[in-house]
């Protein structure tokens, strides 16, 4: 019996060494764990995902560098589609896609759409995605959040029915 029960405790603090802990403690969190706000602190927090696990945040937005455009997005459908509903030359658009903050070129094209559809002006529109979303930024000019859903649909559909005319 006492060589089995020495066995066991020499299994225990095999174990607790094995997981970085000195063999003797009862476990428990390892030092630092929970101290920061956004760590999961209170045992009623324990396996709970974070509110926020997989979707895109607009913290750090404006960290996020603008693609450049490629020669293709430039003599696209959706390209062309711009320059319909803005009047702008393609130099225009160019520098205007520049200066926006918009992350890629269909952000881009969504919010110029949308803008128009929506009679907002265009500028507040793309300067709002320097640090949000297009969606956040329809609704801060004053647009309904399911409105802007619907009008973000529609005009990734004009520009992709677009590019496909092209």
């Amino acid at each position: 019996m006492r060589i089995k029960l020495m066995a066991v405790l020499l299994l225990a603090a095999v174990t607790a060494m094995a997981q970085g802990r000195p063999s003797g403690t009862g476990g428990g969190r390892p030092s630092g764990v929970g101290t920061s706000p956004t760590s999961a602190g209170s045992p009623a927090d324990v396996g709970r995902r974070p509110t926020n696990t997989g979707k895109p945040s607009d913290v750090g937005r404006s960290e996020q560098p603008q693609q450049s455009l490629k020669d293709a997005q430039v003599n696209s459908g959706a390209f062309r589609l711009l320059e319909q509903k803005t009047g702008m030359t393609s130099d225009e658009l160019k520098a205007l896609y520049a200066s926006s903050g918009a992350k890629n070129f269909g952000e881009f094209v969504s919010a110029v759409v949308v803008s128009k559809h929506l009679g907002l002006d265009t500028n507040q529109v793309l300067t709002g995605l320097k640090t949000k979303s297009l969606g956040h930024t329809l609704q801060d000019l004053g647009v309904t959040p399911d409105k802007a859903k619907a009008e973000i649909k529609k005009a990734k559909q004009e520009a992709k029915q677009a590019d496909k005319a092209s």
